[in-house]
């Protein structure tokens, strides 16, 4: 393999024990195992700072048999959440890495953020499982990386290079033995006996999510949900030095997802949540699904069904009033920041309002009969006390009527948010060549491993299997490197 070099070559940094690539949940997670046993860790980023996919997600986690879970008196079992998991995921699943991950959850996940300062504040149920283990950790994926980064900065023998873009791995008697990277004019050769991919899935390529996501093929629009250098390098790198991959088709997409109207020229996308009493309309103005169905298995599919992949929420004043953007842009903190929400309201092309249904119907361009209808038809269901909707069957209780003007109209189109398969690894996370066998030096955990192993969670994912099987992957490729 050809190395890149400048007239002088590449300035060749002293040898460490481990470099890793990337300082995403997984990544941390990996230095601190590893540095935290005594090696001498360089962490290469491309980014300015700690971060990564998780840093703007919610930070929820599938967690089996949890202290949280026995205080609420959630019955739950290993046993039980592995068939959830695997009559979620089909015959694709990484049965041994989804039963290591889940009987670590308790004590290797659970217990291990906890005693970094995570407060987990508590649960929910979601699509796929029979009793509720998806765990909110107070701050969201924020703050969660925030107690990391600041664990892992204490830590002795850590070398960070932030703002280096990794650009190759070099070859050398077999093995993987280096690492070059670059920052602007600067080219360094970073060497070590083990290399630790966490760089992440493509989730912020159009070029990749085109390529890979076929099951969107028809969409008008696909958005871009990954981290800011979730961008395909990772996989481009390990692709160059034979190794196998696995489910790169399997682009778990969010049927949610408007576009970041202050990124323009972007397909940048934003999550739209907190809006529970939503009607999703098509651009007929009918109703089409039960909105609590939102998920990647669910409410995707449905969208999809749609002319061009797409529709529209429409909600009422009071809906609004809960709205929430997964961006870091519209957080103050642990809080919402809804001065900003109300920004985004008023000005995203993307958004449409009106003082009744019948302007809001002309405004969206569909026709105005069915939308009312749609609205009046919810509106009686609600009033007449029914536990479900009779049209899809969706969950009322709790849910206001529609009837609080301004009523708004946010465009959705699917957003590309995780990498569910990627290069394939052993249980020590060691990178598989095509053959089947450990590229030797070379180790990989987090999304660009799919979460861990190459396809943990198969075609489809129950929520909260992406945070925690990653920071759980990453703790294995931290222990593996040093024993």
């Amino acid at each position: 393999m050809t190395a890149l070099s400048t007239p002088d070559g590449p300035a060749v940094d002293q040898q460490v024990d481990v470099v890793l690539i990337g300082a995403g949940a997984s990544g941390l997670s990996c230095v601190i195992e590893a540095a935290g046993r005594g090696a001498r860790v360089t962490v290469i980023d491309a980014a300015p700072s700690f971060g990564g996919t998780a840093s703007g997600a919610a930070g929820g986690t599938c967690i089996a048999g949890s202290p949280l879970q026995d205080r609420l008196g959630v019955e739950d079992s290993v046993g039980l959440a592995l068939e959830d998991w695997i009559t979620w995921g089909g015959d694709s699943v990484d049965v041994e890495w989804a039963h290591r991950y889940l009987l670590a959850s308790r004590d290797v996940f659970f217990d291990h953020l906890s005693a970094l300062g995570v407060r987990w504040i508590s649960i929910h149920p979601h699509e796929g499982n029979r009793v509720p283990r998806w765990h909110r950790p107070e701050g969201g994926g924020k703050r969660v990386m925030s107690l990391l980064a600041h664990h892992a900065r204490a830590l002795p023998n850590i070398t960070w290079r932030f703002g280096y873009r990794a650009q190759e791995l070099v070859r050398s008697g077999g093995r993987i033995t280096a690492v070059i990277a670059m920052n602007g004019d600067r080219i360094v050769e970073i060497s070590a006996p083990a290399i630790v991919m966490a760089t992440g899935g493509f989730n912020n390529s159009a070029e990749l999510v085109a390529m890979h996501a076929k099951q969107a093929a028809g969409a008008e629009r696909v958005l871009l949900g990954g981290g800011p250098e979730a961008k395909g390098e990772g996989i481009r790198m390990l692709e160059a030095v034979g190794a196998q991959f696995t489910e790169l088709d399997s682009v778990w997409m969010y049927p949610y997802g408007t576009p970041d109207y202050l990124k323009p020229g972007t397909d940048r996308g934003l999550a739209v949540r907190g809006v529970d009493g939503e009607l999703w309309i098509n651009d007929e103005g009918n109703r089409f699904h039960d909105e609590s169905l939102r998920g990647g298995a669910s409410g995707t599919g449905a969208l999809l069904a749609q002319t061009e992949g797409r529709a529209w929420s429409v909600f009422d004043a009071g809906v609004a009033s809960g709205l929430i953007l997964a961006d870091p842009y519209y957080l103050d903190g642990n809080k919402i920041n809804r001065d900003r929400v109300a920004e985004f309201l008023r000005s995203s092309p993307y958004v449409e309002s009106a003082p009744s249904a019948a302007a809001l119907a002309a405004r969206i361009g569909v026709d105005r009969r069915n939308l009312e209808a749609a609205i009046n038809d919810m509106n009686k269901a609600i009033a007449a006390g029914l536990h479900r909707d009779p049209a899809f069957g969706k969950p009322l209780d709790g849910i206001a009527p529609l009837d609080e003007a301004p009523f708004y109209a946010v465009r959705l189109h699917p957003l590309a948010r995780k990498n569910l398969g990627g290069v394939r690894t052993d249980l020590d996370c060691r990178v598989l060549d095509s053959e089947g066998r450990p590229i030797d030096g070379l180790f990989a955990s987090g999304e660009v491993a799919g979460m861990a192993g190459g396809h943990i969670n198969g075609h489809a994912a129950l929520e909260g299997t992406a945070f925690g099987p990653s920071v759980f992957s990453g703790i294995v490729a931290g222990r593996a490197v040093v024993e």
